[in-house]
């Protein structure tokens, strides 16, 4: 028993002496043709920074159009009554209990959230009548949480104790042929059934460049839709602010937790908005599509480096057999090899990745000339940013090695069945 212990730790020890010599012998080889593992290098690490460079900036830019349209229009997290997103409804509504602002306020995660009620009515003045829809807000919640005040064209946006006073889409605005100070009449019905009408005072005019929107959006204070919709007290959605993008499922999942007693629901801007999540999830599988087919052809390269080499070297190789060697040590030291240059140009692809993606972080791209009115119109800032999220660099490392690694594969399994004599006559 004592023999065979002995053996077998002498075994042990005898592999991590060969293996620190197949990993010296693949580390001097790599540098015995300069040229070709140089070409091979600078070819993987242009192929990671373009990989890592362009993943930045789409993740970056996705990140912050996400923000953009969900911090206005629906949040990054929205809570409503069950069933709502399929059929919204002033039936549908909630109480805004304080119970609920406790349980919102006390979550670290979230920065900001403003509570809105929702419904369809019919706006009349001078004769002319067009369908609208009531964006009820808390002006002050507004202010931390959207930028609507931002966006008015003439007048002003709402004040914390306006009352009587509404703020119109600016498409709208103009339809009615209206001016600021007009007083216009409002039809709907509220959440008992009933028809009102009530009269309000136009004090701004808004363009957020959603033709839909700027068709048909009328804000006004909570209090007063509460009031005129007979809502006392209730809410068709908190559209909810995050610190992070990335804290969206533990906060809805948190939230979910709290609420289940509520007949609330909690959901994201993907449930939310899923013609936006369908546009990025396109553009972002275009753009991996573009990167899979660049690393690709690195691929290539890096095949046809290993096979000239393996086969430049197979007189050297049958030489090592027959004085011992096995094939599987060789093909061991020529896959460290392959690992070892690929892992040098992913490293430095990498580095060069991150400096860039970082001074876009710090410095983003501002668009000029005719994409400064284009993107403004639809309430952007023209400008391209990008990310440094761990993962587009641990992805693109490992896509990187596995690929390197696969199409070392057939020139290796060339090398596993080469043989002694076959190795030496060759020429």
């Amino acid at each position: 028993m004592i023999e065979f212990s002995h053996s077998k730790s002498l075994r042990k020890g005898n592999r991590t002496i060969y293996m620190k010599l197949f990993l010296k012998l693949a580390w001097r080889n790599v540098w015995r043709n300069k040229r070709r593992w140089i070409i091979t290098f600078l070819a993987i690490a242009f192929a990671v920074f373009l990989t890592v460079l362009m993943r930045g900036i789409q993740l970056g830019t996705y990140d912050y159009y996400i923000k953009a349209i969900s911090g206005s229009y629906a949040g990054l997290i929205q809570i409503q009554k069950e069933g709502y997103l399929e059929n919204p409804s002033l039936r549908k509504s909630f109480i805004y209990s304080d119970k609920l602002k406790e349980i919102l306020t006390s979550n670290s995660d979230i920065i900001a959230y403003a509570p809105r009620l929702y419904a369809e009515v019919l706006i009349s003045s001078g004769g002319k009548s067009y369908g609208g829809v009531i964006y009820g807000v808390d002006p002050s919640s507004e202010l931390k949480f959207s930028e609507f005040h931002r966006r008015i064209k003439e007048g002003r946006f709402l004040n914390p104790d306006s009352m009587g006073e509404i703020v119109i889409g600016d498409k709208l605005f103009k339809n009615l042929q209206i001016s600021i100070g007009d007083k216009i009449i409002l039809l709907g019905q509220g959440f008992d059934g009933a028809l009102w009408d009530m009269k309000f005072k136009v004090v701004g005019r808004i363009k957020l460049g959603y033709t839909e929107l700027d068709n048909t959006v009328i804000f006004m204070n909570l209090k007063d839709a509460q009031e005129f919709l007979s809502c006392e007290n209730r809410v068709t959605n908190i559209l909810i602010l995050l610190s992070s993008i990335d804290k969206i499922p533990s906060v809805k999942a948190s939230l979910s937790q709290e609420l289940k007693d509520y007949g609330l629901a909690v959901l994201s801007w993907e449930e939310t908005m899923p013609e936006f999540k369908q546009s990025i999830d396109f553009d972002n599988a275009t753009g991996i599509l573009f990167l899979f087919f660049l690393i690709v052809i690195v691929a290539f390269g890096i095949f046809n480096t290993v096979s000239m080499s393996v086969l430049e070297r197979s007189n050297e190789f049958g030489i090592c057999l027959a004085i011992g060697f096995k094939n599987k040590d060789l093909v061991l030291i020529v896959l460290f090899e392959v690992i070892f240059i690929a892992l040098i140009g992913i490293l430095f692809g990498n580095f060069l990745g991150f400096l860039f993606n970082y001074y876009l972080v710090k410095n983003p791209i501002n668009l000029g000339g005719k994409y400064i009115a284009v993107y403004e119109e639809f309430g952007f800032e023209p400008k391209f940013t990008s990310s440094l999220k761990p993962r587009i660099f641990i992805n693109t490392t490992l896509s990187m090695l596995f690929i390197s690694i696969v199409f070392s594969l057939f020139p290796l399994y060339k090398l596993y069945k080469l043989e002694p004599l076959k190795g030496i006559r060759f020429t």
